[in-house]
């Protein structure tokens, strides 16, 4: 009787080979470096079937991520992203109903109370998964972002959207250093439109308290005048003009102090500077 003897450094990159495409190995078997390489391409199989829009076989795809790299916070990041839009109700059915639920008539839709609760505990597994990918990346802008967009309270949306505008504040800070224009102007449209919901998320809670009265429209200064402004101060990086983009800033920096939005006049105060030193 022969017996197959394999060499043994044939053997070893066998079964390194079956570790990377995802052979049923153990995790203990794998080194720390092929767990992340693993994890990773795990990563990478889950972002293709969210673009596939197979979003439960994206699910199972990041699940394994975490489990070969417990400290994958993009894998978190993006299986708590598919579970925000379950929660969401998306995508919705053909006929524009939440999942689960159907349409009667015209007027009235069905929704089953265990659909209810579904929608309510995918929220959890959500705001679990950002959480967990905020712990191992504090930095993560947009985790605190997505975070403060499913949350239930006001106060913690509002407290995770100032965490993120701050984020993204120190990212478009550290693009313009860097002179990536087109990159700083993404952010500074994402950071205008996250203060502008963090305002009227405040105006919201300050409204509880019958003794304070928040000033509606107490400025003269028009909205459409300061987002023109912004909208002159964006067009005039685009094309590199650092000198009509701080005379723009300038100009929208006093008209917000006016209009008393201090958190965004803080903001642009901070880019003029930098401005300024790329001038000079």
């Amino acid at each position: 009787m022969s017996t197959l003897k394999l060499p043994v450094t044939c053997l070893s990159l066998t079964i390194s080979s079956l570790m990377i495409f995802g052979g049923n190995f153990s995790q203990a078997e794998a080194s720390p470096t092929q767990a992340i390489q693993i994890s990773n391409n795990w990563l990478l199989e889950g972002k293709i079937k969210v673009n596939q829009q197979d979003y439960q076989g994206a699910i199972l795809d990041f699940t394994q991520a975490i489990n070969h790299n417990q400290q994958n916070a993009e894998a978190y990041y993006q299986r708590g992203l598919i579970y925000a839009r379950y929660a969401q109700g998306k995508p919705l059915n053909p006929d524009g109903t939440v999942p689960g639920c159907r349409k009667k008539d015209d007027y009235i839709i069905i929704c089953p109370v265990e659909v209810k609760d579904k929608i309510q505990e995918y929220k959890q597994k959500a705001i679990a998964d950002f959480t967990q990918a905020i712990t191992i990346n504090p930095q993560y802008a947009v985790a605190y972002h997505q975070r403060g967009l499913i949350q239930e309270e006001n106060e913690q949306k509002i407290a995770d959207f100032q965490i993120a505008n701050t984020l993204y504040l120190q990212k478009s800070l550290a693009s313009l250093k860097a002179k990536k224009f087109s990159e700083l102007i993404q952010l500074l449209k994402i950071i205008d439109k996250l203060q502008s919901e963090i305002n009227s998320l405040n105006r919201i809670v300050d409204l509880r308290d019958p003794e304070l009265q928040y000033p509606v429209n107490s400025s003269t200064v028009s909205p459409d005048s300061i987002e023109e402004l912004n909208n002159q101060a964006y067009a005039a990086l685009n094309k590199g003009d650092v000198q009509t983009a701080i005379q723009k800033f300038k100009t929208l920096a006093i008209k917000l102090q006016e209009n008393k939005e201090y958190k965004r006049y803080q903001q642009i105060q901070l880019i003029i500077i930098e401005l300024e030193k790329i001038r000079s």
